[in-house]
């Protein structure tokens, strides 16, 4: 592939969504919607959870599950992260060492609000804290869903239950920042979350550092107050101030607002040169960015203090073609937007991330790779050869989660710190790609930009306070 290769090209095609919450795994898998016990575990709520997948001899002992949302935006990505747990259980036998290992993939998002829903999440978590034959969930998606999950598994009978996220960011989950975070997601004590996405500090660094490379003097940074988007506008507000580019304001925006003319009718009177948008693409995102457009003008390439217009900056939250659907607020204008999401384009990966992706594809009949499915299987065997080690009790497999330590695996080298967060990482797991909107499509701009250490410094002490 080119270096200018169309992200739209490797994520899910739109017939894509037709896919249901059941149909999420890869392969056959003989199944249970056994309410009692299918294939010899407890199948969590079939309210929230596909029916037991499972393609071993025998009875499974043991149960994992993955918590992300089905409904929404974010759709695409996350159907497609389930067929790759699915994958590398059926590349492991549906084991995990001497263990035969079921697998259930659950929705925590409602129809009513299109994405996440905080109840889903809620009862998500506490059917997984009673379901002794769980050890271990792969999630959440989105970092707000993950701070309502985790002091619920936390607590979980047998010394609380070990989540690993593929995709959440907000750095206040693991690292400390103002308030009583992270330790109010850990009543017990003990950490029993990790991940294997690198932080927004990490993400901030990256989009203030290529503000300035782009020409950008003053920023305007909205949020949606919720945990992902207020962290990450924290963030790149921190390393913004460290790079000595202006930031004119920081306030918050209300997703559910009929139109946003008013608020950037306020910022146009700063004369910013560019705007940050903390939030997802979820929230009503097609209006945000119309309404952007139509007061402060077309996204450009460069500066207005340079001869250009407003610019527009946008983090992983929006980095999926779903920006570009038409929404409530119509077909979203982010073309000349610039976009960063965590790792590299497909044509950077090597080793055994090009094994994984090249028969993964196979599987997918045709439709595109979607990055995320690597976060999600890479996820799947931290999680599996924790189990593997472990005496097959939670407690077991918590302290083997936090002994993680990987030599070119599918995002790279990497260990777990006693956070739960990368450490000692190398490769993909530690670099971001930019991508810009063009022809309702997200090009590859910059592929494989790695955060300068200071930066991500100045932005994680934004968010301690």
């Amino acid at each position: 592939m080119t270096k200018r290769f169309r992200i739209g090209l490797l994520l899910v095609a739109a017939a894509g969504l037709a896919l249901t919450a059941a149909g999420c795994g890869g392969g056959s898998k003989k199944s249970s919607n056994g309410g009692g016990g299918g294939n010899g575990v407890t199948a969590l709520p079939a309210s929230s959870c596909s029916p037991v997948q499972y393609n071993g001899s025998g009875k499974a002992d043991h149960l994992i599950a993955s918590d992300l949302p089905l409904i929404g935006g974010s759709r695409q990505q996350t159907t497609q992260m389930n067929k790759a747990i699915a994958y590398v259980l059926d590349q492991q036998g549906w084991k995990a060492g001497k263990y035969k290992i079921a697998f259930q993939a659950c929705n925590d998002a409602s129809a009513q609000l299109a994405k996440w829903d905080p109840t889903k999440c809620s009862a998500n978590a506490h059917a997984y804290a009673g379901d002794s034959s769980l050890l271990g969930v792969i999630g959440t998606f989105n970092s707000g869903c993950a701070a309502i999950e985790i002091p619920v598994t936390n607590k979980a009978p047998g010394g609380g239950l070990q989540m690993i996220s593929p995709a959440n960011t907000y750095g206040c989950l693991t690292e400390p920042c103002a308030g009583n975070e992270p330790e109010k997601y850990y009543p017990s004590g003990t950490r029993t979350y990790a991940r294997v996405a690198p932080s927004d500090p990490n993400q901030g660094a990256v989009q203030a550092k290529f503000m300035q490379q782009q020409g950008v003097k003053s920023l305007y940074i909205l949020n949606d107050k919720e945990a992902y988007g207020l962290g990450v506008a924290k963030n790149t507000e921190g390393a913004a101030k460290a790079l000595g580019i202006k930031v004119l304001g920081f306030s918050a925006f209300d997703p559910k607002s009929t139109n946003f003319q008013a608020l950037f009718t306020k910022i146009k009177n700063t004369n910013p040169d560019a705007i940050f948008i903390g939030g997802l693409v979820d929230e009503n995102s097609g209006q945000l960015i119309n309404d952007k457009v139509s007061v402060l003008g077309p996204n450009t390439a460069k500066p207005a203090s340079a001869g250009g217009g407003v610019m527009l900056f946008l983090p992983d939250g929006y980095t999926t073609p779903a920006i570009f659907l038409r929404s409530q607020g119509g077909t979203p204008n982010a073309n000349g937007a610039y976009f960063s999401v965590a790792g590299v384009g497909l044509d950077k990966y090597k080793g055994a991330a090009l094994t994984f992706i090249d028969g993964f594809k196979k599987t997918l009949n045709g439709a595109a790779l979607n990055p995320y499915a690597i976060l999600a299987a890479q996820a799947a065997q931290v999680m599996l050869s924790a189990i593997s080690k472990s005496d097959g009790t939670r407690g077991s497999v918590i302290s083997e989660v936090y002994k993680t330590k990987v030599t070119n695996g599918l995002i790279g080298s990497f260990s777990l710190n006693a956070n739960g967060d990368l450490s000692g990482a190398s490769g993909a797991s530690v670099l971001y790609t930019i991508y810009v909107g063009k022809g309702n499509n997200l090009v590859t701009f910059v592929n494989g930009v790695g955060p300068v250490a200071s930066l991500t410094q100045a932005a994680r002490k934004e968010a301690a306070g």
